[in-house]
């Protein structure tokens, strides 16, 4: 990910999968709003519960055309035509004609600008209309993407909802408190089409943006309550998933007691406790704060212990910081030190990332041999800058790092491709491995699991691209994906079958979320969902971890997303979490030797501590069930 920005991660929703709210009910929100969870239907009109007193910054009756950008996928994606409708509070909609969706919710854009400057902690309302006329589908919905969002190059979004519906006109309301002002010419509303690979029709009605600056909040407002498939506490994945963790997660193990004869210690009381799990359940830090001396500091190492067994830094490792671009606050020394605080308290490391390869993140020591203008054209000292890179990491912290994301995001970060050939990709990875002989190596991007796993561009070109590293022996050991989802978070089956599409492809290969973060302030969803993900990634036997991006407020790239806020109030986000993985799927175990001085059970794989009381004496051992061993273990009672 970027130091402060992301690429937008807009998911799947069904139409019996919205309602309106029009209770104030809701906490006030310094960024867009989301919803709880409900199963009633979204049809019914409510236009009457805004409030009177909104200015019309978008006033989308069609009496002036929106903009509109086909897209571009080898010919337009799709097209636009102004059309007549029968509804009892418009006349007019837009109707949209995808014909060949580019797989990639952006690849084609109806927009409508803001004719009025919007203030900082204004608060908005967005009012639009969406339905169905035809779709090939096999789900029967038509969908768009829903970006309120700032111009090139940041493309700042302030609401990503998708659309979707079944036939019946689908109202949406979505309130934002406005974090940054918005200024006539750099803020649009884009209702984007090129998602998925099926063609589709559908209509966008009456659509329009009402500020009531800050004579109201949010709470006033009505909301459309947004979901995702397979929430309901009886959706059939989650028999699936339980017994896939039964089989996949869980090992049979032995303990045998004897004594100093050799005999069999039987009829012996004993209690195993479990101690850590063999799957990564981690969280990335800043190395200055985890180092740091105050009281927050404190308490974030604090967490760090309670909550994870893996981690790796955020930033500090990015080629920038690493070279003191960014500033005091990353240096190598603390991010060393904050790398061997961690290792001592035997966390598994990863590191990221190696290679960023655009020229927009790339150091300012690299960027004077890319022409802004024509990065194709790059000079070829880059190549060897890029690989003395390589080796001065890789070597600076083979002993303190686990595994590294060598290669990052490279769907829309390839102006090293361009320049060089597809090849020096094949180059990262075996330099890193002149280094790193047993370190399992990384290729990491985003918008393969979000985005609704409609991106089919991305996945496309993911695939594509692991698919040569490995045709070209690059040392390409595991995949990440990044797991950024917004308000609107992609169906739990979806997500499964996602990875079991790279997992066929790539059956040698290990897969882990990598920065999973739910940019929602609806606390509820977030939490479920956090719970929901967990389960379903777990459950597929090729995923090795979880790691979130960041987990305290006041460091965290999207706040919003945090497990803690910034006076350290736990949310439900971080309960689902500590639940699952420390009760949930947390084993301890007691009883008593047999005949033959064994204890027999079947648990997590992990780490575990046997303690017997023998001879008056109480005595304490550790063993580690691990996936495809005997897992039986022996020990002498003093």
């Amino acid at each position: 990910m970027t130091k402060s920005t992301a690429p937008s991660s807009i998911a799947a929703i069904s139409s019996s999968s919205l309602v309106i709210n029009t209770s104030s009910s809701r906490m006030e929100s310094s960024s867009p709003s989301s919803t709880t969870n409900s199963s009633s239907s979204a049809s019914q009109t409510v236009a009457s519960s805004i409030p009177a007193g909104g200015i019309a910054t978008i006033k989308g009756d069609y009496s002036v055309n929106p903009s509109f950008w086909g897209g571009d996928n080898n010919g337009p994606v799709g097209s636009y035509t102004l059309v007549d409708v029968d509804h009892p509070h418009f006349t007019k909609a837009a109707r949209i004609t995808v014909t060949n969706p580019a797989g990639a919710s952006w690849n084609g854009q109806l927009s409508f600008p803001i004719t009025r400057v919007i203030a900082k902690d204004d608060v908005i309302i967005i009012h639009t209309w969406f339905r169905k006329i035809s779709t090939t589908d096999e789900s029967g919905a038509c969908f768009a993407s829903l970006f309120f969002e700032t111009g090139a190059p940041d493309y700042t979004k302030y609401a990503t909802v998708e659309l979707s519906s079944t036939g019946e006109w689908q109202e949406y309301f979505i309130p934002v408190k406005m974090p940054e002002a918005g200024t006539i010419g750099n803020l649009d509303l884009k209702i984007g089409f090129g998602g998925g690979n099926k063609p589709q029709i559908f209509e966008i009605g009456f659509t329009e943006i009402l500020n009531f600056e800050k004579k109201l909040t949010v709470n006033d407002l009505p909301v459309t309550q947004i979901t995702y498939e397979g929430r309901d506490p009886n959706a059939a994945w989650r028999t699936e998933a339980a017994a896939r963790i039964e089989q996949h997660r869980k090992g049979d193990f032995e303990i045998r007691f004897i004594d100093a004869n050799n005999a069999a210690v039987i009829d012996k009381a004993i209690d195993v406790k479990f101690k850590r799990h063999a799957y990564h359940f981690g969280s990335v830090i800043v190395s200055n704060i985890l180092m740091g001396n105050n009281s927050d500091s404190e308490q974030y190492r604090n967490k760090v212990l309670e909550l994870f067994n893996q981690s790796g830094t955020e930033n500090d490792l990015k080629w920038a910081p690493w070279i003191g671009e960014w500033g005091s606050d990353y240096n190598q020394t603390t991010t060393k030190a904050a790398l061997q605080w961690l290792k001592d308290r035997d966390y598994y490391l990863r590191g990221h990332v190696m290679v960023w390869p655009s020229r927009r993140n790339l150091p300012n020591l690299v960027k004077p041999y890319i022409p802004e203008t024509n990065p194709a054209n790059a000079d070829p000292i880059v190549k060897s800058l890029v690989l003395n890179h390589i080796d001065d990491i890789a070597s600076s912290t083979k002993d303190l790092l686990d595994e590294w994301d060598v290669l990052n995001e490279p769907y829309d970060n390839h102006d090293l491709m361009d320049a060089f050939g597809d090849g020096v990709m094949v180059d990262w990875f075996n330099q890193a491995r002149a280094n790193l002989p047993t370190h399992p190596l990384y290729i990491n991007d985003y918008s393969i699991l979000s985005a609704g796993g409609r991106d089919t561009a991305h996945q496309n070109h993911y695939e594509n691209t692991i698919r040569y590293l490995l045709d070209n022996n690059a040392p390409i050991t595991g995949v990440g994906f990044q797991s950024h989802f917004s308000e609107s978070p992609t169906s739990i089956t979806k997500i499964y079958s996602i990875i079991e599409r790279y997992h066929q492809a790539f059956p040698d290969l290990v897969f882990r979320s990598t920065e999973f973060d739910i940019n929602t302030t609806d606390q509820a969803l977030q939490a479920d969902f956090t719970r929901d993900f967990l389960t379903i990634f777990f459950s597929h036997p090729s995923t090795v971890g979880v790691q979130l991006w960041g987990f305290w407020e006041n460091a965290h790239w999207t706040k919003n997303a945090a497990f803690y806020t910034a006076d350290w109030t736990e949310k439900p986000n971080a309960t689902a979490w500590k639940k699952l993985i420390y009760s949930t799927w947390w084993n301890n175990f007691s009883g008593s030797t047999d005949d033959l001085g064994k204890f027999n059970n079947r648990g997590f794989y992990g780490d575990y501590e046997v303690d017997v009381t023998h001879n008056g004496k109480k005595q304490t051992f550790t063993f580690s069930v691990k996936k495809g061993e005997a897992n039986q273990f022996q020990f002498t009672l003093d």
